[in-house]
């Protein structure tokens, strides 16, 4: 590796320890969606991982628009791969 590499500088540095949270009364309850990501950024739930409710996963606006397009595009390349008899 050569010196003053930028790789070298990144094993310099030191990493922040995660906060290992232990159960559920120790996640607050935030008052808006720019105070989730700071906590999460310095507090992991690995340990209690179980206890959290399963979510189902929603898309929407861009990302929704372009999964139905593909989904559509997929679908037309089926056909023509395969016509029907």
């Amino acid at each position: 590796m050569k010196k003053g590499s930028s790789a070298e500088g990144n094993a310099r540095r030191s990493r922040k320890k995660l906060i290992y949270v232990k159960s559920l009364s120790e996640i607050p309850d935030f008052r808006s969606i720019d105070e989730i990501a700071p906590w999460y950024q310095s507090h992991s739930t690995v340990l209690i991982q179980d206890q959290l409710e399963t979510v189902p996963a929603k898309v929407g606006g861009g990302l929704r628009s372009r999964l139905i397009s593909r989904r559509t595009q997929a679908s037309r390349a089926r056909r023509l791969r395969h016509p029907a008899s």
